[in-house]
């Protein structure tokens, strides 16, 4: 059983001379709806986000894209047991964060699949590179709740957040994948190819 595309949705045709472009038209027309996400296509809400398709091959099912996000706040949980400097550093708790001027660039991989006689296309990879303009990051709890030493640590992060991010990253550009593949398939899941790419 097949779901009619959203009236929202521009289909691009396949052969289309300028797929390129029609995608891009496609993808700000849906724009808007991303604000709050849509709910009855599973999709969640992802924005502030830019986005530009540099390369598309239909024929492998790869997209190519960058997308940047001018702002990604980070909300987790930590567990550390180390030494930053000299400084023994032992805690578990809250790690809030934000990260601004994010520039990444995405290759999504793709596949074709046969259900109940129809032909769907899903996506088997989010593969993502992120590169961070800045940032600030707070840990808690860490010192026993000592505050002083708590603001100390939290102080040199975030004079040191490039080398700090640096260890963060691959786990931010994972879950980032995870989440944005998560969003892809349940983009293009509920319509046959045909539909998407008549």
């Amino acid at each position: 059983m097949n779901i009619y595309l959203a009236s929202f949705v521009h289909v691009c045709h396949k052969e289309d001379p300028n797929l390129i472009q029609c995608m891009m038209a496609s993808v700000e027309d849906i724009r808007p709806f991303l604000v709050d996400g849509v709910p009855e296509y599973h999709i969640p809400s992802l924005e502030p986000l830019r986005y530009g398709v540099s390369s598309v091959n239909l024929d492998d099912y790869v997209f190519s894209l960058s997308v940047d996000l001018p702002k990604l706040r980070i909300e987790a949980h930590y567990n550390v047991d180390g030494k930053l400097l000299v400084v023994p550093v032992k805690g578990s708790g809250n790690l809030v964060g934000t990260i601004i001027d994010c520039k990444s660039k995405v290759r999504l991989q793709g596949e074709l699949y046969e259900k109940n006689g129809e032909t769907y296309l899903r996506y088997t990879s989010f593969d993502l590179h992120v590169d961070v303009g800045g940032g600030s990051v707070r840990l808690e709890n860490l010192f026993n709740g000592d505050k002083i030493l708590l603001e100390m640590i939290n102080d040199v992060v975030n004079k040191n957040f490039h080398l700090f991010l640096k260890e963060l990253m691959p786990i931010i550009e994972n879950a980032l994948s995870s989440v944005f593949l998560e969003t892809a398939n349940a983009i293009v899941e509920s319509f046959t190819y045909g539909q998407l790419f008549p």
